[in-house]
């Protein structure tokens, strides 16, 4: 018996999106499309301006779509995981995906990146980092009504 609903399935695993996927595909959508406008608008080549986004060109998914139109309709309607995170891109998915300004520590054995999120926002954004970071939350810190400090690490061995 196979389950189609991934949340149903914890032997589902998600298809891999390169961080820079992942990011215009959040911009994408951060300009207001729903998965199935998103998915129609990336077939027909007509993505909306990029303008107001901290992304530029939103081309990449016209070509991760050209090339792997599976890859996309499953991350789109599944959800997704990156291939390889960078303190860099964790922020700036934050960013666009939370509209939230994170703190960035790039010091040698510090890296992280901090953020509040509410409980829906840390489910989202946990099982999309890649394999070598964890989300972890941070006791004894200040948060707003609703939401708690977290810190996305790397996996130290």
């Amino acid at each position: 018996m196979t389950l189609s609903n991934p949340e149903m399935n914890p032997h589902h695993e998600r298809v891999r999106l390169s961080q820079w996927d992942a990011i215009v595909l959040e911009s994408v959508r951060a300009k207001g499309l729903d998965g199935e406008s998103l998915l129609e608008r990336a077939a027909a080549g007509k993505l909306p301006d990029p303008t107001d986004s901290l992304v530029s060109d939103f081309s990449p998914l016209l070509t991760l779509h050209e090339e792997q139109p599976e890859v996309l309709r499953q991350a789109v309607t599944e959800g997704y995981r990156i291939k390889y995170n960078t303190l860099g891109g964790i922020n700036t998915w934050i960013k666009i995906v939370f509209g939230r300004e994170p703190e960035v520590e790039r010091s040698e054995g510090m890296e992280g990146v901090s953020v509040s999120l509410t409980d829906e926002e840390y489910a989202r954004l946990a099982p999309v980092l890649s394999i070598g970071w964890t989300l972890e939350r941070q006791e004894g810190e200040a948060a707003e009504a609703g939401m708690a400090p977290y810190r996305v690490i790397p996996v130290r061995a």
